[in-house]
């Protein structure tokens, strides 16, 4: 019942949003950089290794890490996307030391989830 719930809030644009527009940057920065870039809003791209079964999380890996996303907080959740390319905006925090990103909106395929 939550994923239909979930699913029904995930809204598709046919436009990218400004959000997503902006300069991308690498996971490695974010990993080395965790202190830096906490609490800040961020753009990675990537491919997606593994996705939750209700797609509320997923890790994303774009060639140089890999990095937890956390959608949930959100209240959205995307399909089955592993394997799949995604562009992520949202705000890295820390969760047990660990650099993640809650995610605010995510574009895989030409649709956008938020």
């Amino acid at each position: 019942m939550l994923l239909i719930s979930l699913a029904m809030q995930t809204v598709l644009a046919k436009d990218e949003p400004a959000e997503l527009q902006a300069d991308e940057v690498k996971i490695s920065e974010i990993l080395e950089n965790e202190t830096v870039y906490h609490a800040k809003m961020v753009v990675v791209e990537g491919k997606i290794e593994l996705e939750c079964g209700a797609g509320c999380w997923f890790v994303l890996n774009d060639g140089t890490g890999s990095i937890y996303v956390d959608i949930l907080p959100n209240n959205f959740a995307i399909p089955q996307k592993s394997g799949e390319d995604a562009r992520v905006y949202g705000e890295v925090t820390l969760k047990n030391g660990d650099p993640q990103i809650i995610g605010k909106m995510v574009l895989i395929g030409g649709e956008v989830y938020q």
